[in-house]
């Protein structure tokens, strides 16, 4: 089996009242297209395509999706 990589991720933000925010690769945020995602120790941290941290969220997180790489070996 390949690679597992994050592709999506909803957590839990609140403003007057709490609601689910979606995460996504390929999506903006913060005026930059997310290009990866990366969890560690429950800290997800948003990249671009130059690599530069976007930003990170310490926030609970509800649902993560992932995405399976599949190298082929010809």
């Amino acid at each position: 089996m390949g690679e597992k990589v994050i592709k999506s991720f909803e957590l839990i933000a609140e403003a007057t009242t709490p609601f689910i925010y979606k995460i996504e690769v390929g999506k903006e945020f913060g005026g930059e297209v997310v290009a990866d995602i990366i969890e560690h120790d429950g800290v997800f941290k948003l990249f671009n395509r130059h690599d530069e941290l976007i930003t990170e969220f310490f926030l609970p997180v509800v649902v993560i999706e992932y995405e399976h790489l599949v190298s082929e070996v010809l």
